[in-house]
């Protein structure tokens, strides 16, 4: 049946093309698109290598025929990616400016004959995990920036869907994510040093709250895409050697 091709000269895969991928996927033309390449992946690679090329009764291939059904949904992702690439970037320069900005301005400020900070000689330990938190959140920020440029940049063209475009988003993900966290933390850490959460744990408390919604939301969100990822992972290793 792989290699069956009807009277109009179209494979299972020209059909894998036209039509729409399981209904279980999930809501928004990103996550669609991402799984109408993943499930024309899929069935193509299930086929013999010389129907890839094939031609139709219209001359088109498998692939020529995805690129046409497929061209509306593709602008309408590349749309959508952009416009959230661009609100993640501003979120995460006002992360990167909190966190460098904090540097220089650290708690209990510096000592005026050595330039040194206060808190580094009388609470070291707990002064250099501020510094760690702060150096980690500029860090994933900086990180954040980087790959949203990337996906900003991108050509989006099917292909990225495929592989590139949703590992970048999963790396974009876990690096907001914690460049967040290490500026929570930090904020925290600055408490404890100057020991307010000795005599008000308020602060603390609230901050905690604040975290643990921002994660159950994030993760929320963040379970549609490592599933796929997750698939994709697993397909390319059943697949592995094969190219199109």
């Amino acid at each position: 049946m792989l290699s069956a091709i009807d009277h109009e000269g179209n494979t299972i895969i020209h059909l894998a093309a036209r039509l729409e991928s399981p209904p279980s996927t999930p809501p928004g033309v990103l996550q669609q698109m991402m799984w109408e390449v993943f499930w024309f992946k899929r069935v193509q690679y299930d086929c013999y290598p010389y129907l890839w090329q094939l031609q139709n009764s219209d001359g088109e291939t498998a692939k020529q025929v995805f690129e046409t059904n497929h061209a509306s949904l593709r602008e309408s992702a590349e749309k959508t990616v952009k416009e959230l690439a661009n609100a993640v970037l501003i979120v995460s320069t006002l992360i990167g400016t909190i966190n460098f900005a904090a540097i220089f301005t650290v708690p209990g400020g510096f000592d005026q004959t050595t330039g040194e900070a206060i808190f580094l000689k009388n609470r070291h330990w707990e002064f250099s995990l501020l510094m760690f938190y702060l150096a980690g959140g500029l860090c994933f920020s900086g990180l954040t920036m980087g790959t949203l440029s990337v996906i900003i940049f991108m050509r989006f063209e099917t292909e990225d869907f495929y592989v590139s475009l949703p590992c970048y988003i999963v790396m974009n993900m876990i690096s907001i994510f914690y460049s967040a966290v290490c500026t929570v933390v930090a904020a925290c850490q600055a408490l404890i040093v100057q020991k307010v959460v000795i005599t008000d744990f308020r602060p603390l408390v609230l901050f905690f709250f604040v975290y643990g919604l921002t994660a159950v939301m994030v993760m929320e969100t963040f379970y549609v895409m490592f599933d796929y990822v997750y698939h994709l992972i697993r397909y390319c290793l059943c697949y592995r050697g094969l190219e199109s």
